[in-house]
C-alpha cells in the first residue's frame, strides 16, 4: 500500500471525524491530531492511528463535549448570523447542544459549507470512509476495524483505497 496515499486518506478521515471526536472529548482531538502528524510516512503508525480513532468512535458523547462542539461549529457561522441569532444559538447550545448541531447540519447542507459537508458529526453512520484527492485523482478510503478492535491488534485494521478517477466535485 502506498504510504503517502494512506496518509492522505487518514487526513481526509480526520477532517470528517474531527468534530465527532470532539463530541466525545476535546483531549482526543489534540491527541489524534498530533499523532496523525507524527505517523506520516509510517504505515504501522497510520494503522495504529486508525485503530485509536475507531476506539474513540466507540465512546459515548458527553454533554460538556457536545456543548464545546456546538460552540466550535457555531464559529463557522459567526459572520453569517445576525447578533441576536448568534446569542440564541449560543444559549441553546447550553441546554440542547445536540439540537444545535443537528440544525447546523441542516444549514451545512442548505448553505453548502464544503469543509463541513462530509463531517460525521452530522451523520449517524460508522466512521468508515473518506473521499479525497491525491495527485489529481479522487480516491475513497474504507476502513474496517472490527477484527482489530476485537483482537486488540491495530495491525488487523483492514484498509481499502479505491480510485474513483477524475471527479473533482466529489471530494474536498
Amino acid at each position: 500500500m502506498s504510504v503517502p496515499l494512506l496518509y492522505q486518506g487518514c487526513e481526509a478521515l480526520w477532517r470528517d471525524t474531527k468534530y465527532a471526536v470532539m463530541a466525545r472529548n476535546y483531549a482526543y482531538v489534540r491527541d489524534l491530531s498530533a499523532s496523525l502528524r507524527q505517523a506520516r510516512g509510517d504505515e504501522q503508525a497510520l494503522r495504529a492511528w486508525l485503530y485509536r480513532l475507531k476506539r474513540v468512535e466507540q465512546e459515548p458523547t458527553t454533554l460538556p463535549a457536545l456543548r464545546n462542539t456546538a460552540h466550535h461549529l457555531l464559529g463557522y457561522w459567526k459572520d453569517r448570523l445576525q447578533p441576536e441569532e448568534r446569542r440564541r444559538f449560543a444559549q441553546r447550545a447550553l441546554d440542547d447542544p445536540a439540537g444545535v448541531i443537528a440544525e447546523l447540519g441542516y444549514r451545512v447542507r442548505r448553505d453548502g459549507l464544503v469543509y463541513l459537508a462530509t463531517s460525521y458529526v452530522f451523520r449517524d453512520e460508522p466512521w468508515n470512509e473518506a473521499v479525497f484527492r491525491y495527485r489529481g485523482s479522487v480516491y475513497r478510503m474504507t476502513v474496517d476495524a472490527q477484527e482489530a478492535l476485537s483482537a486488540g491488534d491495530p495491525s488487523k485494521v483492514f484498509i481499502r483505497i479505491q480510485s474513483l478517477g477524475e471527479e473533482p466535485e466529489r471530494a474536498t
